[in-house]
This record gives structure tokens, sequence and C-alpha cells, in this order.
């Protein structure tokens, strides 16, 4: 869709190093680079304190949980089935 979508003459090339990874094993490198995670957002539902119960946060929340670490940001509710 890119090369549809852009002139002959532009090179636009997609790269994806984590798009295989589990979401614990992104954790665990972004814990490696000391990545900002507490900077990191990914609620469906709130914009100020994450829900902790929409499909993003409870796939996040169990990440954090398999990677054997703490979420580093506060949530509303934690999924219970967690």
């Amino acid at each position: 869709m890119v090369d549809l979508g852009t002139k002959p003459e532009t090179k636009i090339k997609l790269e994806t190093p984590v798009i295989h990874l589990s979401k614990s094993e992104i954790i665990k490198k972004g814990i490696e680079l000391k990545a900002p995670l507490h900077l990191t957002w990914s609620c469906y539902q709130n914009e100020d304190e994450a829900c902790g119960v929409c499909d993003s946060c409870a796939f996040r929340l169990r990440g954090f949980q398999q990677a054997g670490i703490e979420g580093p940001i506060q949530y509303t509710l934690k999924a219970s089935y967690l």
C-alpha cells in the first residue's frame, strides 16, 4: 500500500522489530533497554488513569505479570481474572 500511495521515487521501509515477540518479551526488552515504560499507555477507556479492565489493559497487565514485573502505572481497577 505504501508503494501505491506514494511517488515512485519515494522509498519507505516499514520495520516491526517486536512483531513476533509476546507482550512479556516486549516488556522484558523494554526493561533491558531502560525504556520509560511508566510513560506508555494502552487503555481504550480512559485518558487520565488506565481502567485496568478493557482488553488492552488486561493484555498489558497479563504481560507484566508473565514477565514477573510490577506494572509501572496506576489502574482504576485490575481485571479480576489476572
